[in-house]
């Protein structure tokens, strides 16, 4: 039985071969002699010499051309130089031929071909190549490798580009083959958030103020990135939008190198002078979300804080008011108003209702104040440094009156 199934099989494996050698091309040239022979007798038996006749038919050329793209999806760096592409192309014909080569890339600027190499030498263009090609015979079923040497330019991670490489029969142009590779440079993902801090930004309680921050894409390919702005632990800041959109996140795009301003508005709310927070923008890749930079401002409150001081002296303005006063006499009341907070205080008014026990005079030392009389009421209005008392200054202003 087990040599029975041996014999079997040995007789498929031949089947096999006889049929594989029944399909192949004959070669060009080959002779085929088909020869026949008669044989006969008479109406005795009489036997007779055999009588034969022959034909000769000559195969000619059948073209056949074969390319096979021996790397069909690399993934190289970018930028990136000397990377290389392997196609084979076979003559799949019945005779020996030679072959011309041609090239497309489907999309323009993501590589540059930098030569053509064939067994050990580099040709700087196809033309270089082709020439050196018609020098070598492709025999049937023989096949040559073609190696493309390619650079990847800068900032096109991500970017498709086929490469086609074509070849044809020079003994037979209209017979071709085509193979092709799909070259995607391999993405890098890289982003930077700026400023980082020390801006040292002093506001008012408020609303609608805004930052600007700027998201660059540092990586080598166009990627989406989010940009999500915070202000943790403190209820100072109230994020209103980013980039335009209401809430504290926005997604922008941007392509390698390239970068954008980022404008984050926010609240301050009515806290203390001196409470501070911290406004934060985190860019954040999409497309590998692990990749992050975050920028942040440094925020201080401020406030004004005014105190009025008021004293009385004498009429020459020098003596301060000791001791008693009489009727008749004449005093100066002067206000000093002055700003301990922070920051600039508007439209500082002052109003002094004058005691009924004296009568307004006049007006004096009243530089940078507006300062009206109604009946026993003064209202003194700040007007100097365009109407902004600044910080740690003080002004001041006297109102003569007369003892009843």
């Amino acid at each position: 039985m087990l040599k029975w199934s041996t014999r079997l099989a040995l007789a498929v494996v031949m089947l096999f071969s006889v049929t594989a050698v029944m399909q192949a091309q004959t070669p060009e040239g080959t002779v085929i002699t088909n020869t026949a022979t008669v044989t006969f007798t008479d109406a005795n038996s009489n036997a007779y010499a055999s009588v034969s006749g022959s034909v000769s038919v000559t195969v000619g050329f059948v073209p056949g051309v074969t390319v096979t793209a021996n790397t069909p999806s690399p993934t190289p760096a970018s930028p990136s130089a000397a990377d290389t592409l392997n196609f084979s192309v076979a003559n799949s014909g019945n005779g020996t031929d030679s072959v011309t080569v041609a090239e497309n890339i489907s999309v323009a600027g993501v590589i540059a071909v930098t030569g053509y190499r064939y067994a050990a030498t580099t040709y700087g263009t196809l033309a270089a190549l082709n020439a050196a090609l018609a020098a070598v015979p492709i025999s049937q079923a023989g096949n040559i490798t073609i190696k493309i040497v390619y650079n990847v330019a800068a900032n096109k991670g991500g970017v498709n580009t086929v490469y086609t490489l074509t070849a044809a029969s020079r003994r037979h142009p209209a017979t071709t083959s085509n193979a092709q590779s799909s070259i995607t440079p391999a993405q890098t993902y890289a982003v930077a958030v700026t400023p980082h801090g020390a801006q040292n930004l002093q506001r008012l309680p408020g609303n609608a103020y805004s930052f600007n921050f700027t998201v660059q894409n540092n990586g080598n390919g166009t990627d989406n990135f989010d940009a999500l702005a915070t202000s943790p632990g403190s209820p100072v800041i109230t994020i209103v939008s980013v980039n335009g959109a209401a809430g504290d996140s926005a997604r922008i795009t941007l392509a390698a190198g390239a970068s954008q301003a980022v404008t984050v508005v926010y609240n301050v709310a009515n806290v203390a002078a001196g409470s501070t927070d911290t406004l934060y923008l985190l860019g954040r890749s999409v497309g590998q979300p692990s990749t992050t930079d975050q920028g942040f401002a440094d925020l201080t409150v401020v406030k004004p804080n005014l105190t009025l001081v008021k004293a009385a002296y004498l009429d020459d303005g020098v003596t301060p008011v000791s001791g008693t006063v009489i009727p008749g006499q004449v005093i100066r009341y002067r206000v000093t108003v002055t700003n301990n907070g922070s920051t600039n205080a508007a439209s500082v008014q002052v109003t002094d209702a004058l005691p009924a026990q004296v009568t307004y005079v006049s007006t004096s030392s009243s530089t940078g104040w507006n300062v009206s009389v109604a009946g026993q009421n003064i209202t003194a209005d700040y007007t100097g440094t365009g109407g902004l008392l600044a910080a740690s200054s003080n002004a001041m202003f006297e109102v003569r009156v007369s003892i009843n």
